[in-house]
């Protein structure tokens, strides 16, 4: 029997654990372990920020999830690693011992790194960050001034504090307050659009167009060296490294993005770790000293892929981190096989940058070293497209373990398990009509419709609010018991659906070359 421990329940970790539990063997356990009793969705805390959000949106406990599947969840953080003797100590007072142990536990913000930057910015790492940020802003909004938006030296995974700048543009310009607001974006990149990529291309002059065209300031080769309660302090360095100008921004809101860290119980396990507490890695993303040790996600130590004035760290995505993680799951399986191992470079990167109501969407192929192929194009569709992966990809955690039957007490599960027989696979999708929000019209034989009917009277309801809010829980239950190819068939469903229901058809614009 094998037994793998995974520490941490986020993109990283349940999409491994599932794979995993899904290609061991039936006698083999795979035991994941996190600090919070729930899954959240990363890449939405921008619009939590921003209250467009809420935390039932993207945010949910992972335990039934994952025991549905035989896998045993554990709400406690880590104690201690102790690699010597295969063994994790949690801080609830259990003891794990693992033949594999998979770390993908995220990182921590160094918020302590920069004077200030703790006491006076908010953050959007995490969700509890994301909201503490959203009250912020709802007070902002009733006493406007500057905004400064950065990113600390070495931070990697720059995309969000772009993200972040584009969509408060939006939000006050929705509100009619943009005018009184100055936004300046301070990121220690040497150019707008670097990304931690390098290779200068046409993205710089997309990007510096995009922040020209929304009136956003930017300071690059930025050291932010302390931050006061009104002011930040930012030194710009030359091309050299030598100081060129110094800036003292006042702000009335600040959301500043940290460098990273390993997490508490992570970062002091000795012989596993850099200076920093993130996991060392090999090719094949296991610890050079600890074979049996693997490490995904933001954990991991990756070196910057240039050097830079100021330090910039390399980027990351849910993309190449779910590409990582089918590499650790087929790893670990070729260890118990005693089968070859199989390397991984990063060899493509696809993010989304949301710009309210328009986005970017990037390529980088390979990732490291600077790339060969790069192209990023702007649309309305990109906005929507990272709606969509949201909804994507919360849907998939979500599933029901494949080969699991409905519950015989539901009704939506006979329909579903009807439609299923009836169909014998996910039905192909089909062209939307053109249309700009037209209701759908729904004929109920007489029986339920005078059932409704009686229901909504009783409650003192409207029919026609009580149905709406009916269908959509029933659209939300059967979408449950939906396979893995039944979400991959919604989902391009969905997007046909969406994009067909935009004002703006054109693609919109693309840019080929180098860059990001």
């Amino acid at each position: 029997m094998t037994h793998v421990v995974i520490l941490g329940a986020g993109i990283a970790g349940v999409s491994a654990a599932y794979a995993l539990k899904a290609k061991l063997g039936p006698n083999d356990e795979v035991t994941v372990v996190s600090d919070k009793p729930y899954f959240h969705f990363v890449p939405s805390n921008p619009w939590i920020a921003m209250g467009w959000r809420e935390r039932s949106d993207i945010a949910f406990p992972i335990g039934p999830y994952l025991e549905s599947r035989g896998i045993k969840f554990i709400h406690s953080g880590v104690k201690r690693i102790q690699p010597d003797v295969i063994q994790v100590d949690l801080e609830n007072g259990d003891v794990l011992f693992y033949d594999y142990l998979l770390i993908a536990t995220g990182a921590a913000g160094a918020r302590g790194e920069v004077p200030g930057l703790a006491e006076h910015t908010q953050s959007v790492m995490h969700i509890d960050e994301a909201e503490r940020a959203h009250a912020a802003y709802r007070e902002f909004v009733r006493h406007p001034g500057p905004i400064v938006v950065g990113a600390a030296p070495g931070a990697s995974v720059l995309g969000p504090v772009y993200e972040y700048a584009f969509l408060v543009d939006a939000d006050l310009k929705r509100r009619n307050i943009r005018d009184r607001v100055s936004i300046t974006l301070v990121t220690p990149e040497p150019w707008p659009g670097h990304l931690g990529l390098g290779g200068e291309g046409a993205s710089r002059s997309a990007v510096t167009a995009a922040l020209a065209d929304t009136r956003i300031t930017v300071i690059c080769n930025a050291r932010t060296d302390r931050i006061d309660k009104d002011t930040i302090h930012v030194e710009e360095l030359d091309a050299n490294g030598n100081i060129k100008q110094k800036h003292a921004l006042p702000y009335a809101y600040s959301v500043y993005w940290p460098a990273f860290g390993g997490v508490p119980g992570v970062r002091k396990a000795s012989g596993l770790v850099n200076e920093r507490g993130l996991v060392v890695v090999d090719e094949y993303l296991r610890n050079p000293d600890y074979p049996n040790v693997f490490a995904l996600g933001a954990c991991v130590a990756q070196p910057a892929v240039e050097s830079t004035p100021v330090p910039v760290g390399a980027p990351d995505s849910v993309y190449s981190i779910t590409k990582a993680g089918e590499i650790v799951v087929q790893n670990i399986l070729a260890q118990i096989g005693d089968a070859p191992l199989v390397s991984y470079v990063p060899q493509r990167a696809k993010w989304l940058t949301d710009m309210g109501n328009t986005g970017a969407s990037y390529l980088s192929e390979p990732q490291v070293p600077l790339r060969d192929i790069n192209w990023m194009r702007q649309g309305r569709w990109v906005h929507q497209a990272k709606v969509d992966f949201e909804k994507y990809f919360v849907n998939k955690i979500r599933l029901q373990p494949a080969g699991q039957a409905p519950s015989a007490g539901s009704r939506i599960a006979g329909v579903m398990s009807r439609a299923f027989a009836e169909s014998g696979a996910p039905a192909a999708p089909t062209a939307a009509p053109a249309g700009g929000g037209t209701p759908l019209e729904i004929r109920l034989p007489q029986d339920p419709c005078i059932e409704l009917r009686a229901l909504a009277k009783s409650l003192g309801r409207e029919p026609d609010a009580l149905a709406t809010e009916l269908l959509a829980a029933a659209v939300a239950d059967a979408k449950s018991y939906l396979s893995d190819a039944g979400v991959e068939a919604l989902a391009l469903s969905r997007r046909e659906l969406l994009v067909a229901e935009l004002p703006e058809r054109q693609p919109g614009v693309e840019f080929h070359g180098g860059g990001t």
